[in-house]
């Protein structure tokens, strides 16, 4: 870890004393749809915002070392980067390097070395990494996990059809990086208890969904919450975020309420041909 950094950032930031804040990127600076543009993060920008949480004492890892650290008493960060894009390899490694930062990466299988063909518009053309770029990720000690087969809403699929795309993205993965690949990123953040349940049962140890809030105490490890980092949040306001100081919102609790008729409005636009996020 660098050394703390001076100004305002380097004072010691009150952690959750109970909960383990997990941060969800995406590109990191491929320009995304207009109304999309929260899922991209400059390259500077992310090198301030993760720049700020090492100067204020926080570890930066990957979701499964940070799961391990929890209740260790460590001040942890968890560092996770949707979709697989290749711009994590030419813009956020250098900057993780820089900081001893560790992060996981999710990759969903059969879009490797393609294009986000599951995002609308000028987004399907964003360039994803190929199996040699992933496995540069995983060789400079940044964990690789799956991200599904196909970026669709799996808590949705026939179960038999969830199972084997969870078994088949593990197994090509796998090849890819050379070691196990333990943790999962549900596609679009859904996850049913039943789907939970599959993950665990295709070996992997924890996985992750949107949750909008710090990971409290407890909570399954195989629907781990995180918060979005977009480029509306400033250094300060990234340590806000993770010490739980951010703006009160009821956002996550109507999510989850809504789910089970969110789920069904799904599983009907499935049947029709139609994904929806």
């Amino acid at each position: 870890m660098n050394e703390p950094m001076s100004g305002p950032t380097s004072e010691p930031a009150s952690a959750p004393a109970s909960g383990l804040p997990v941060l969800m990127y995406h590109a990191v600076g491929s320009a995304m749809p207009p109304r999309l543009a929260e899922l991209s993060v400059p390259p500077a920008l992310l090198a301030e915002q993760l720049a700020a949480l090492a100067g204020a004492g926080y570890e930066l890892l990957g979701l499964t070392d940070a799961l391990a650290a929890r209740g260790s008493g460590r001040r942890v960060v968890g560092l996770t980067f949707d979709d697989g894009y290749r711009d994590f390899l030419d813009a956020a490694v250098p900057v993780l390097a820089d900081l001893r930062a560790g992060a996981t990466l999710y990759v969903p299988s059969r879009n490797i070395g393609g294009t986000a063909d599951w995002l609308p518009g000028s987004g399907a053309d964003l360039p994803l990494l190929d199996a040699r770029g992933i496995a540069v990720v995983a060789q400079l000690g940044l964990e690789v996990g799956s991200h599904g087969a196909v970026h669709v809403p799996m808590d949705v699929l026939p179960r038999p059809v969830a199972a084997a795309q969870l078994g088949e993205s593990k197994a090509v993965l796998e090849q890819v990086v050379g070691r196990p690949v333990v943790s999962f990123c549900y596609p679009h953040g859904y996850a049913s208890p039943v789907l939970r349940r599959q993950v665990h049962a295709s070996g992997y140890d924890n996985a992750c969904v949107i949750g909008h809030r710090v990971s409290p105490p407890g909570e399954d490890p195989t629907a781990v919450s995180r918060l979005l980092v977009g480029p509306q949040h400033d250094p300060a306001a990234v340590l806000d975020l993770v010490a739980g100081r951010g703006p009160r919102s009821i956002v996550p609790a109507l999510k989850r309420a809504a789910t089970p008729v969110w789920r069904a409005t799904r599983r009907t636009a499935r049947l029709a041909g139609a994904t929806w996020t």
